[in-house]
């Protein structure tokens, strides 16, 4: 785990803000929180690990090139960033049946009907927030999850498998390239009301060997899950449900035809809020 984090802040044209995702989706970015507006702007502030100074540069200098103006750098200790964040934050509710709780330590019961998923605000993308992981926890509301095999592909915190193992899942493989998402998703499944046996996984699609899953979830930015399409079509049983979540709701006619040349059916897709989740089928389901 890396020291010290660092922070560009600044001001993007509104129009903007939609392409964040895309163009910060290269450099190693590990969150971004967007402001208030200002004098025609967004306020914006992204963080990176201190680790590659290399990495803040290149931002800067891609934000300057779209029109960001005032950008101002900060480096800040590990817990500087986060601290705030997991002070304010509330327990909340997402779609019919999820309560996402995160603080470990001071827990708040799920509401009557609701289940319970503890995720503490860290270094991984998945707090429940954001409306590309809502998309998925509310597609698996309609998603016969119990005694499946299920894989989630860019796992992240580890939210999305440890829900699909709290549905029932018989066996779930949480797969992520990055070490850090990894360490944080072991912690994350820690922290559950039940013993998680969810198997979380460092390395690319290719390493978890040729095992099929009736369920595949990948929440990823499009320009990083759609070459991974031709592969996860392997790992998705005859019968199987792919669920894709992080492409923006512009792009939904997209990627829809890219998932069917990798030989998906295109089943629904759902928008909430610019974002939006595909649900696909294995081609040659019944």
């Amino acid at each position: 785990m890396v020291d010290t984090y660092l922070k560009i802040r600044c001001i993007i044209p509104s129009d903007l803000e939609e392409e964040l995702p895309e163009l910060l989706g290269p450099w190693g970015v590990l969150g971004t929180e967007i402001g208030g507006h200002s004098n025609g702007g967004v306020i914006i502030a992204v963080y990176l690990s201190g680790v590659d100074s290399g990495d803040v540069d290149g931002v800067c200098c891609l934000l300057t090139d779209r029109g960001a103006r005032d950008i101002e750098r900060e480096t800040l200790a590990a817990a500087d960033w986060l601290a705030g964040f997991r002070e304010s934050t509330r327990p909340f509710e997402v779609g019919g049946s999820w309560w996402i709780d995160p603080h470990p330590d001071q827990p708040t019961a799920a509401p009557s009907g609701r289940r319970r998923l503890v995720v503490e605000p860290r270094m991984a993308f998945g707090t429940g927030s954001h409306e590309s992981t809502q998309t998925i926890l509310m597609a698996l509301e309609e998603i016969e999850v119990k005694d499946r095999r299920v894989l989630d592909v860019g796992t992240g915190s580890g939210i999305l498998a440890l829900a699909a193992e709290c549905m029932g899942a018989d066996f779930v493989v949480g797969l992520d390239i990055d070490a850090t998402a990894v360490w944080v998703a072991f912690e994350t499944a820690q922290q559950q009301e039940w013993r998680s046996s969810v198997g979380f996984v460092l390395g690319p699609v290719e390493c978890i060997g040729g095992g099929e899953f009736d369920i595949v979830m990948c929440n990823m930015i499009t320009s990083s899950f759609l070459p991974l399409a031709p592969e996860l079509r392997k790992r998705l049983s005859p019968a199987g449900i792919a669920v894709f979540s992080g492409l923006l709701a512009s792009e939904v006619c997209y990627v829809s035809g890219a998932l069917m040349e990798a030989g998906f059916i295109i089943s629904s897709h759902s928008i909430h809020g610019d974002w939006a989740s595909i649900v696909a089928l294995a081609a040659t389901a019944p």
